[in-house]
């Protein structure tokens, strides 16, 4: 299985590498393994916390990937986990200046699109993540964490704004529908937010699949088309602050 993770930048880019090269087609993957960091708390992308560098809109000046990967452009190769019962899964990671046709050349069964600094409105911030969106998700099977939920809801129509307050680094308990992505996880397990930005309105084309309560405001965790194989959470799966993060990846790539 080929599996092309769009990086937008952000130091937690890696983290989704190993927590996807850690599963296996057919197999069981490591439910134990880290990210290539260790999910630290105090690192990725806020999208909006940080006012003295970044995107113009509020992007993190740290959001950059700080554990590989070409800050010029280009692609890197994940690898893959040839342990466990299944066969391996062939990671690539290509940054978000790279062109739709080197993603479509790469030929991805399923694409994710990473956090990262910045709105989607900002084309410097989402980059190709957009045209992913629009182009190829319809027949790819995609997954969107953070930014990339944000990039789906304003890629489809929908309005990305400030949440209630930033926050960086702290879990909350996700409420959630049990399909999907969500397939088989506790109800109200913690996840780690790391956001300032949030979908202040869901477009008709998704139907909203898990919140979190923020001083009695319901926030957009995830998202799911309802005709494509899109799917989207707004926290961090690959936080060691998300319980159940190993498990959601297993889940979106069992659906390829």
């Amino acid at each position: 299985m080929k599996i092309v993770v769009v990086d937008n930048f952000d130091s937690f880019t890696y983290n989704l590498v190993e927590y996807v090269s850690d599963q296996t087609i057919g197999g069981t993957g490591d439910a134990d393994g880290g990210g290539a960091n260790g999910g630290d708390a105090d690192g990725g992308s806020a999208d909006g916390g940080d006012a003295d560098g970044g995107s113009a809109d509020g992007g993190d000046a740290d959001g950059g990937s700080a554990d590989g990967g070409d800050a010029d452009g280009g692609s890197a190769d994940g690898g893959g986990n040839g342990d466990g019962n299944g066969s391996a899964i062939d990671v690539e990671v290509v940054k978000n200046t790279a062109s739709l046709g080197e993603i479509e050349a790469a030929g991805p069964d399923a694409i994710l699109i990473s956090p990262g600094p910045g709105h989607p409105k900002n084309e410097r911030d989402v980059g190709v993540s957009a045209d992913v969106l629009r182009d190829l998700s319809p027949e790819v099977p995609t997954l969107g964490v953070c930014l990339g939920l944000e990039a789906a809801v304003y890629e489809y129509g929908g309005t990305v704004g400030h949440a209630p307050e930033p926050i960086h680094g702290k879990a909350f308990p996700v409420d959630h529908d049990g399909e999907g992505v969500f397939a088989g996880l506790d109800q109200g397990f913690r996840a780690g937010r790391y956001h300032s930005l949030a979908a202040t309105e869901v477009p008709d084309a998704f139907e909203v699949t898990a919140t979190t309560d923020h001083d009695g405001d319901a926030i957009v965790m995830g998202i799911r088309h309802r005709e494509h194989p899109i799917e989207a959470v707004q926290f961090h799966p690959e936080s060691v602050l998300t319980a159940a993060g190993h498990d959601l990846i297993r889940n979106f790539l069992a659906s390829v």
